[in-house]
């Protein structure tokens, strides 16, 4: 899909919406964020306000991975950012643009519940998904909405153009400074079957399995890195931001190896069941 058309139907859209989008039964619409405006290839800075389903998965005093907002209460990262976690150990943050903080405009949230998905193994790496139930329904702003949950019959094609973002390291040798705002860059989907032959061909083995889906940065420069990890890879169709991908691994960063996410299709039936509401 051309990326002018893509963004240009956003911005039409965006002229027609006043204050959050909504659906027919005034429930704000998910993947549709209030700020929009042109992404650029090759990794940089993210607008503030354009994915506002960011979120960060925060263990104090050992690390932080990405997440997702998907509904007023729950978030999916991946399940190798929550290994022998209990709640209290974790907190999400949303409407975060810059990691040092915001505190006008994000919201800290407790977690209620940690669903790690039944078939996750460490040793393959297989189903590297996982789900956050939070303590409250978060209110929806401009800077906190949710990504849509593809259906499980939509098409995302090898070669769409899609976009991961976080705040992880910009090199695997941390050269660079580790971005304080949010990063994002335009990646390319490629076949499961493409991935799993260039990994074999490096001599890796037969890691790609088909809950995973592959995308490789536009210009071979940019992907996930360290603290990216259970970040979204998000792709437009429909006139909406879907959720196709947690970040799972990547053999280096910044480079020209495919990354490789938990494909969020696969679990579409498995994350519908806890896609309710929390009562207050």
């Amino acid at each position: 899909m051309n990326w002018f058309h893509v963004m240009r139907a956003l911005l039409l859209l965006d002229l027609g919406i006043h204050g959050l989008a909504e659906n027919d039964d005034d429930q704000p619409t998910c993947g549709r964020p209030v700020m929009v405006s042109s992404r650029i290839v090759g990794g940089q800075d993210a607008t503030k306000g354009q994915n506002p389903w960011q979120a960060i998965v925060w263990i104090p005093g050992r690390r932080y991975c990405g997440g997702s907002l998907i509904s007023s209460n729950l978030v999916v990262t991946a399940a190798h950012c929550l290994e022998v976690l209990d709640v209290s150990s974790v907190i999400v943050i949303l409407g975060a643009y810059k990691i040092s903080g915001n505190h006008k405009e994000e919201l800290t949230v407790p977690v209620k519940r940690i669903i790690v998905h039944p078939r996750y193994n460490k040793s393959d790496i297989s189903a590297d998904i996982a789900l956050i139930e939070l303590t409250q329904n978060v209110p929806f702003t401009k800077s906190i909405l949710p990504v849509c949950v593809p259906s499980a019959s939509a098409v995302f094609p090898p070669g769409q153009s899609c976009v991961v973002t976080g705040w992880g390291d910009i090199e695997l040798n941390r050269t660079k400074p580790q971005p304080i705002i949010l990063q994002e860059a335009e990646v390319r989907l490629i076949s499961t079957e493409q991935c799993r032959s260039y990994y074999i061909s490096k001599g890796v083995g037969p890691l790609i399995k088909d809950d995973m889906i592959c995308a490789v940065d536009i210009l071979g420069r940019r992907g996930p890195c360290l603290g990216d990890g259970g970040g979204p890879l998000v792709c437009y169709q429909d006139e909406q931001w879907n959720l196709v991908g947690v970040v799972n691994f990547a053999f280096g960063c910044g480079n020209e190896n495919p990354a490789v996410y938990s494909f969020v299709q696969t679990y579409v039936d498995w994350i519908q069941q806890y896609m309710y509401p929390v009562e207050n």
